[in-house]
């Protein structure tokens, strides 16, 4: 008869901060997604008229690029992750290098709208 392994608290705590990241995340992105649905209404009456945004060139960019960088970096977590458990270390370190690639889309967003 299969009895599944019980986990170990370290295991559980990574989970729930795992998934606590992925649902702020989500939510920062979300939020993101909503304010730049009107960064164009200022186009004609602001200074930002010459930004690539205002152009039509850039804003699925500026839409696409945090869902982007959110898809990559659980993708990089979970890459990591593997990587620890079949090497038998500890997957803490995993999740820094994801939070970065998320920040970093998140930074490509603000230098695309601000310039």
């Amino acid at each position: 008869m299969y009895r599944p392994v019980p986990r170990r608290p370290a295991e559980i705590a990574f989970g729930v901060v795992s998934g606590l990241l992925l649902l702020g995340g989500t939510t920062v992105t979300a939020g993101l997604s909503f304010v730049m649905l009107f960064v164009p209404d200022g186009c004609g009456s602001s200074p930002m008229s010459g930004q690539r945004v205002c152009d039509g060139t850039g804003y699925l960019e500026v839409l696409a690029a945090p869902w982007v960088s959110l898809v990559a970096a659980v993708l990089l977590a979970g890459l990591g992750i593997a990587l620890a458990r079949r090497r038998g270390r500890t997957p803490w370190p995993a999740l820094f290098p994801a939070v970065l690639v998320h920040l970093a889309g998140l930074g490509f967003v603000y230098t695309s709208v601000r310039g």
